[in-house]
């Protein structure tokens, strides 16, 4: 009578069914959630009780002991990672590599499954069309190892915490080096350097009436920091400029287009009333810092708070990522024709008519009729 449980912990059965559904599509799942979450064995045999509609002593002692010995080989792991990183769509973005153990590949699969990998990986495809990386990039044991508890990984807001693993296999080259994030002794974070001056300070407190109140993102807040190029490497500190950006993913996006590329080139700045034609670019800088407007692929938002007035700019990604790309004031890596005193219309035939698509004609014409900037840093 009744329902009937086996105490044998080598075969656990309830109504003489086996559990054998944690050994399929499940199975890994549910070992994924065992251990990442660090849920106690008997939290998850109550939540395996559950499903079966079980909840006498017994059965939770038998599925504890069938749950205990299950063994979750690498392999079984692995699969369930590649699973995860091509439901997600980051499978050409990154990879893991193969020596990682079974603890690591759990630390992985939580990673991809559970945390959102947008911002990290549009600006991995910005950094690879820049030639600073290879996608899909291969996280070795050194990366998984950056945080060394899940505790520790979201002591960082996400983005931070993901850049710390990625960060360092995006290569400028020569004394620019890797993009690396450094943990400060005591707290904080530096980039590019460990040294004076390279802190980033996140989300700062902003003025009352700042624009990118409205906009804040918990988990890629604002970031406040003095860093800048300088020839062929980066300078901080002193009496550089301060600069906010809208969000850390704005701020490594800014810096990855930073140093400057073969074909590159630039036009003057002008000098448009934000009002006028229309009010294009007053639509523009009242747009979200984090939604590219219609036509662009990314965009990066920064403020100059410390100057009178502040100074804001929106830099505009109007091409794909795996296209050469232009922004708007404008620098674009499209091959150079004709002469260098021809305007820049001339000079980069596809991309000019970029411009007028998203500011349109009064104001492209500002810009496109001028003679390109040189650019003297190396």
């Amino acid at each position: 009578m009744g329902n009937h449980h086996s105490a044998n912990r080598h075969s656990a059965t309830i109504d003489e069914h086996t559990l054998d559904f944690l050994h399929k599509v499940d199975r890994d799942a549910l070992h994924t959630y065992a251990n990442t979450h660090q849920w106690t064995l008997l939290g998850l045999c109550l939540y395996v009780c559950a499903v079966c509609n079980r909840s006498e002593v017994g059965s939770l002692r038998a599925t504890a002991h069938f749950l205990w010995e299950v063994d979750f080989s690498p392999y079984v792991l692995r699969n369930r990672l590649n699973r995860c990183l091509a439901a997600k769509g980051l499978h050409t973005v990154v990879g893991f590599d193969a020596l990682l153990d079974r603890p690591l590949l759990l630390k992985a699969i939580w990673l991809v499954d559970t945390q959102q990998w947008n911002e990290v990986a549009d600006a991995l495809k910005l950094a690879a069309q820049r030639g600073f990386c290879q996608l899909p990039m291969t996280l070795a044991v050194a990366d998984l190892q950056r945080h060394d508890s899940k505790q520790a990984y979201l002591a960082d807001v996400r983005v931070i915490g993901l850049w710390k693993m990625v960060g360092r296999h995006v290569n400028f080259g020569g004394q620019r080096g890797h993009f690396e994030l450094f943990d400060q002794p005591g707290g904080g974070v530096r980039a590019l350097r460990d040294e004076p001056g390279f802190e980033l300070d996140v989300n700062p407190p902003l003025p009352a009436n700042h624009p990118y109140h409205p906009h804040i993102i918990d988990d890629n807040p604002p970031v406040r920091s003095r860093i800048g190029r300088e020839g062929a490497s980066w300078t901080a500190g002193g009496a550089r400029v301060v600069v906010t950006d809208a969000s850390v993913s704005s701020f490594i996006m800014r810096f990855i287009t930073r140093p400057p590329e073969p074909n590159r080139g630039e036009t003057p700045l002008a000098k448009v009333d934000r009002h006028a034609h229309g009010g294009v670019l007053d639509g523009i800088l009242n747009h979200s810092p984090h939604q590219p407007p219609d036509g662009c692929t990314a965009v990066m938002a920064g403020r100059c708070d410390d100057s009178d007035p502040p100074v804001e700019a929106r830099r505009l990604v109007l091409t794909p990522f795996d296209s050469p790309f232009s922004f708007v004031f404008l620098v674009t890596t499209e091959p150079p024709v004709g002469d260098p005193s021809d305007v820049f219309k001339d000079r980069r035939p596809s991309s000019a008519p970029l411009v007028r698509g998203l500011v349109g004609d009064a104001i492209a014409a500002t810009l496109v009729y001028q003679t390109e900037k040189v650019d003297e840093a190396s």
